[in-house]
């Protein structure tokens, strides 16, 4: 699990200087803990069998390091309207689709519901 946390966090890094027109943006590391929580966060909305393995659990989202490096640069956006749809500061009103993760990017993530 961490060489996916390592491997998406570089990703986050560079989707996040890229974003920002830049190839060096100041930030040196994408912060882990957005990281940790974007992969915590992603492997619930799985629903993994509870008999999976931390490891097998890793190989199967390394198949979606883009979509998490992405979530991750999602989250680090909306610093500070965490948990907000909308947020107004300063007389700027920004508006989110979803308050943490946007499901668009979550939608491509495998789920093992199974309906009986």
């Amino acid at each position: 699990m961490d060489e996916l946390k390592n491997d998406v966090r570089m990703l986050a890094l560079e989707y996040w200087n890229e974003s920002a027109g830049v190839t060096d943006s100041g930030m040196e590391q994408f912060p882990l803990s957005i990281v940790a929580f974007v992969l915590e966060y992603a492997i619930g909305y799985c629903h993994f069998p509870p008999h999976f393995s931390e490891e097998k659990k890793a190989a199967i989202m390394t198949n979606f390091k883009n979509s998490l490096a992405m979530a991750c640069v999602d989250m680090y956006a909306k610093a500070g309207a965490e948990g907000e749809k909308t947020h107004n500061e300063n007389g700027v009103q920004r508006t989110y689709n979803d308050s943490y993760i946007d499901k668009n990017l979550l939608d491509k993530l495998p789920n093992y519901v199974t309906v009986l």
